[in-house]
């Protein structure tokens, strides 16, 4: 496969390389700071090595791009995080994930959409999986609703990314979804569709039935704990009888999440 690379100087101190691929006819743009934008007054010593990693998202090596993604992640300014943006369409899922997981802490609104694009339609599991964790940190009606759907996606880890990015802050237009997530096949998923709905407090009545099931009946410890605390959370006393009995089982931090939600209960 031979490439050409197309340079453009644009006013605003930024270069944009086009990558041609001449195989495919398809082309993959890269923003990359000018050495003068990577070097403001009172300059680090490490922006000629920035500049190189941005260089390095044209190499034709996907390791070597990918190396670069996770370089340019801990990189500030707004040209760092087009390239992370521009690195969500490359052709190497590797790459792809590495631009999802670098995006997470940057709270920049037009990464939604294209996450919610990785998540809906990337063929890879675990790139859709980065992509849910991703989100997790943004807040908004496509954000969550992009999350809604990945919780019926085929995999269980990504159905799993979803519910714990749903749990980061309340939005009762999760609840319906997440109470649905409790009878999940994966118990992964079932506690942290409990822990979440605990996050939306009394805003998530409904799922206290299907809740306090499962702290008394689900095979697995963690579910059961995490419904236990979510129980208090949501603040309904028709929870006190299934807490009782979780009271006097025998996983001391089940019992201890349920003696802290039943005094949550009873002061209501």
């Amino acid at each position: 496969m031979r490439a050409v690379t197309q340079q453009t100087l644009l006013g605003t101190g930024l270069l944009v390389l086009t990558l041609f691929t001449r195989s495919s006819g398809s082309s993959l743009s890269y923003i990359i700071p000018s050495q003068t934008q990577l070097t403001p007054q009172g300059s680090r010593q490490t922006d000629v090595e920035d500049s190189r990693w941005f260089a390095q998202l044209n190499s034709s090596d996907q390791e070597k791009r990918r190396e670069a993604i996770m370089e340019i992640s801990h990189v500030e300014g707004s040209a760092a995080t087009s390239a992370l943006l521009s690195a969500l369409a490359d052709r190497s899922p590797r790459v792809r994930a590495a631009a999802a997981a670098g995006i997470a802490n940057r709270r920049e609104a037009p990464a939604v959409p294209l996450l919610a694009a990785c998540l809906a339609k990337d063929k890879y599991a675990f790139v859709r999986k980065m992509a849910a964790y991703a989100l997790g940190g943004f807040r908004g009606i496509d954000r969550t609703a992009a999350l809604i759907a990945a919780l019926q996606d085929k995999d269980a880890e990504v159905r799993g990314a979803a519910a714990v990015s749903l749990g980061e802050f309340a939005d009762a237009d999760a609840v319906v979804s997440l109470t649905a997530a409790l009878s999940d096949k994966n118990a992964f998923v079932r506690a942290h569709a409990a822990r979440a709905l605990g996050t939306n407090g009394s805003a998530a009545t409904q799922a206290v039935r299907p809740m306090s099931k499962l702290l008394t009946s689900d095979e697995d410890g963690e579910v059961r704990r995490q419904s236990a605390t979510a129980l208090g959370s949501i603040g309904d006393r028709s929870a006190l009888a299934a807490l009782e009995l979780a009271r006097r089982g025998k996983d001391p931090y089940l019992v201890q999440a349920a003696i802290e939600s039943i005094k949550i209960l009873e002061r209501k």
